[in-house]
């Protein structure tokens, strides 16, 4: 079987910080110089582009979670 992408919870995550799509974007590039705009945030959150590991390290730095906390994998 194929490895797929799982479930991505980063919606739930952004939220339960109080923070929206905006301000992930702003602090993302204020806080680590990432540019990561709050389309490609809604992608991400809609799972129709996968993260790639260093914006993903960026969330979790700002949203204070862990990798393992923005996907949800199928078993």
């Amino acid at each position: 079987m194929a490895l797929t992408l799982g479930k991505c919870l980063l919606r739930s995550c952004r939220e339960a910080a109080g923070i929206t799509q905006a301000d992930l974007s702003d602090r993302l590039h204020k806080v680590l110089g990432l540019s990561v705009s709050p389309q490609l945030i809604s992608l991400y959150e809609n799972n129709r582009r996968p993260m790639p590991p260093l914006n993903m390290r960026g969330v979790c730095i700002i949203l204070g979670c862990t990798e393992a906390d923005l996907y949800e994998w199928p078993r």
